[in-house]
């Protein structure tokens, strides 16, 4: 069999896994987001913040603070992600010299209120300076 029919056959099989983890993936979080909103719906029940037939401003405004805090958990998730996966060390772009990354947490604001967001921060011990690697 000719190589490139094998690898038009391995790439298409890699793409059907991609996208069959991608349904799945999908699924799975709209099935917690479904539950995350019947949580809230319990919640604001029971916090009495919900009480008769409210405004439904009163529901809206829960719902956007949610998405908000999903917002939030998925920035500081990503950027957890982005930093575990960097290089362990960089150059200083003054020296030359190879520095340590190392996480560094720091309150950002976000537009959707401050999030604490980790990244790889180094410091160069000749040029005493701190700096953030680049991409």
């Amino acid at each position: 069999m000719d190589d490139s029919v094998v690898e038009g056959a391995e790439e298409n099989r890699g793409e059907a896994q991609d996208s069959e983890r991608v349904a799945r993936l999908q699924e799975r979080l709209e099935r917690a987001l479904r539950e995350a909103a019947q949580i809230e719906v319990e919640l604001s029940r029971v916090d009495g913040t919900i009480r008769g037939v409210p405004h439904y401003s009163v529901i809206e405004g829960r719902a956007h603070r949610l998405g908000k805090q999903l917002s939030r958990e998925i920035q500081q998730r990503q950027m957890r992600e982005l930093t575990a996966d960097q290089s362990t060390t960089c150059k200083c772009p003054t020296c030359g010299r190879r520095c340590a990354v190392r996480p560094k947490e720091r309150t950002v604001q976000t537009v959707d209120g401050d999030s604490l967001l980790t990244e790889g921060a180094c410091y160069c011990a000749g040029c005493r300076r701190s700096f953030f690697p680049t991409a």
